[in-house]
């Protein structure tokens, strides 16, 4: 095998461990029956967590359509995690805002996102941490550069 089909079964193997490891992550971590957010709420409200932020912002951040936001922040906002309001200069923006109830419901989900991800993660040494960190630090530079 040649050093170009080398390296493309190198990322054959790297995007379906990366697929693995991502689904695997995701399934411990909504495996509790006492989890309340999906995946994508969790992110909407992180999203919102600091600053209220517009449906449109929100789909632009989750890489998701506005209908689909919309119907996110309907389910959210019927559950009491987001309040809506209407800009007064420009009705036609909504700005999502994390409510009270909200922030209790991330900082748990929080809570026990990282205890997956620090029981998993913390099994390795720190030399691996290390580099994993350096490794995902620059991978998230490559995504930033193309998608800007």
């Amino acid at each position: 095998m040649n050093a170009s089909g080398m390296k493309e079964k190198r990322l054959e193997d790297l995007d379906r461990v990366f697929q693995e490891v991502a689904r695997s992550i995701s399934g411990k971590i909504f495996q509790n029956a006492d989890q309340v957010l999906t995946h994508p709420q969790y992110f909407m409200l992180k999203r919102i967590e600091s600053n209220p932020a517009t449906v449109s912002e929100v789909a632009d951040y989750l890489g998701v359509s506005l209908s689909a936001v919309t119907s996110m922040a309907d389910r959210l906002v019927k559950m009491g995690y987001v309040s809506r309001k209407r800009s007064e200069d420009d009705r036609r923006l909504v700005w999502l805002k994390l409510t009270p109830a909200g922030r209790e419901v991330l900082a748990e989900s929080t809570r026990k996102r990282r205890e997956v991800v620090y029981g998993l993660l913390g099994r390795l040494p720190e030399e691996d941490l290390t580099a994993l960190h350096d490794i995902y630090t620059r991978l998230l530079g490559l995504i930033k550069e193309v998608v800007d």
